[in-house]
């Protein structure tokens, strides 16, 4: 039998908004979000992967105004968008020496892979998103044997891929005048070696890594695109990360203006919050290293998910399609902010983009918000659980917002709260990963002068409210402020979002 929703009540003679009545786990006291306890001052917001897709051939059509509508709901702040090199680079010749100055290639950037990268660039620019744009490996992993992969020896440090890479990047920036492009991705997880699928192994250690920072810098420098930052790191794992920051952070800090890492969690790590407390670790660690981190300088994490139910042949994660994902990504996204990073890209948005190649064949790789690939059964092309719980967050934690933390939540609560920057809207949310309900009485103490009403959305699988459209709807509207005491009943396993505007 289903849990009954939570039944609403407004109490307008003391100013309370009680939300259900049920036998549940209490936290002492009141949680008050105020200036005592800021974990961002100026939030840089959340985002999607948006990759350029591999074979734009393989979806339905009409699949990209799917596409469009669901990025238009979701409304991202921050985009990464990767591709590859030996889609663009053409008839490349090594002369037959050893001297890497007697190289020559083309381009051509008229083939589909562009086209649709300019058809999500064009998006990014026209509706203000900021883009991490990059190439994700130096050598690819799909034909190896090509003749752009005789790069092999010197890894991201070889000046034919600086060249390579400010060429492009003068092509979108300059000839296309993408100026949302605000970072350059220099090969995705540096500190992974090896190659997928093949016996030939490349390395990009870390000094090799940050030579070709330098090398890269430097090329585009030359030619004028000063302004473009580079990520540092776009690192994977926590160790790993620490290994290539922290390098990072005390020789080339100075060309960095934003530290990258790629951080896939366990469920016990999410449920248990030791997650919140080993990323806090990471940040201070490179914070000790580089003082700029907090200030001038910010830690995103250029690529979130969850580890558990990740297949790793398939590369795809059979937990994607269940509401608990949404959950724990929320869970994850409330502890990653109150650690100090300051910028999260959801991997990923849909199915179709990338595909995995190996012995039982090429497939998608199903980690999306949803699937337009042609062949996807019906259910993976409808918008996932974690589509709506992302929506959710998204909509409510907008760049240059202040995000409040707390720290006096029941066992197995995650809280912020937020508030943009003329405190004209806000909200707040709680993540319930525990298996009784709980009861959290909250308040923002800042002075917030919004519009008098609340929307309060309630994620979990019996009480999720979704429109005709598609699209997530409040469970409920309300009078209220959110500067007057709430106390909310959550249910286990469930988020309840509250904001001053409807999402």
């Amino acid at each position: 039998m289903k849990k009954v929703l939570a039944i609403l009540l407004l109490v307008l003679l003391i100013g309370t908004v009680t939300v259900g009545c049920s036998e549940e786990s209490k936290s002492d006291g009141v949680i008050k979000f105020g200036s005592d306890n800021i974990v961002s001052a100026s939030f840089d917001g959340l985002g999607v992967e948006w990759g350029t897709y591999e074979d734009t051939n393989k979806m339905v059509k009409g699949s990209w105004d799917r596409v469009l509508s669901a990025v238009d709901k979701l409304n991202p702040s921050l985009v990464r968008c990767m591709t590859n090199l030996d889609w663009f680079v053409t008839d490349f010749d090594d002369k037959g020496t050893d001297d890497p100055e007697d190289d020559t290639w083309g381009y051509n950037f008229n083939n589909k892979q562009m086209v649709n990268a300019s058809d999500v660039l064009d998006y990014c620019q026209s509706h203000g998103i900021k883009v991490a744009f990059g190439v994700w490996n130096v050598i690819g992993n799909v034909d190896p044997d090509k003749d752009i992969y005789k790069m092999i020896p010197n890894a991201s440090a070889d000046p034919r891929w600086a060249k390579m890479v400010a060429d492009l990047m003068e092509y979108l920036l300059v000839s296309k005048g993408y100026s949302c492009i605000c970072w350059f991705v220099n090969t995705n997880e540096p500190n992974v070696t090896g190659l997928v699928g093949t016996s030939k192994n490349a390395y990009n250690t870390v000094d090799t890594w940050i030579t070709g920072v330098k090398t890269v810098r430097s090329a585009l420098d030359k030619i004028g695109l000063n302004d473009l930052a580079i990520v540092g790191g776009d690192t994977t794992t926590l160790e790993g990360s620490r290994i290539y920051l922290r390098k990072a952070a005390s020789e080339i800090s100075g060309i960095l203006n934003n530290y990258g890492v790629h951080l896939y969690a366990n469920n016990g790590d999410i449920e248990s919050a030791r997650y919140e407390s080993r990323v806090r670790a990471l940040y201070n660690d490179i914070k000790k290293k580089d003082g700029e981190l907090g200030n001038s300088k910010n830690m995103y994490i250029w690529e979130a998910g969850l580890l558990s139910g990740k297949n790793s042949l398939t590369d795809c994660n059979e937990f994607i399609m269940n509401y608990s994902y949404g959950l724990r990504m929320a869970d994850y996204t409330i502890q990653s902010l109150n650690a100090g990073i300051n910028g999260i890209v959801y991997w990923d948005l849909d199915d179709a983009m990338h595909f995995m190649y190996h012995e039982t064949g090429t497939n998608a790789k199903e980690w999306g918000m949803f699937s337009t690939l042609a062949t996807a059964e019906l259910s993976k092309q409808e918008y996932r659980p974690w589509y709506h719980s992302s929506v959710l967050l998204t909509n409510l934690l907008r760049p240059g917002n202040v995000v409040y933390g707390a720290k006096n939540a029941a066992e197995g609560v995650r809280t912020i709260a937020t508030v943009n920057q003329d405190r004209t809207q806000g909200g707040i949310v709680l993540v319930n990963n525990s298996k009784k309900k709980v009861s959290q009485t909250v308040v923002l103490d800042e002075a917030i002068n919004a519009s008098g009403k609340l929307y309060i959305y309630v994620y979990d699988e019996d009480s999720l409210k979704v429109g005709s459209d598609g699209f997530v709807v409040p469970n409920y509207v309300v009078d209220g402020s959110l500067n007057k005491k709430m106390t909310l009943d959550v249910p286990a396993y469930a988020m309840v979002v509250v904001s001053t505007e409807r999402i």
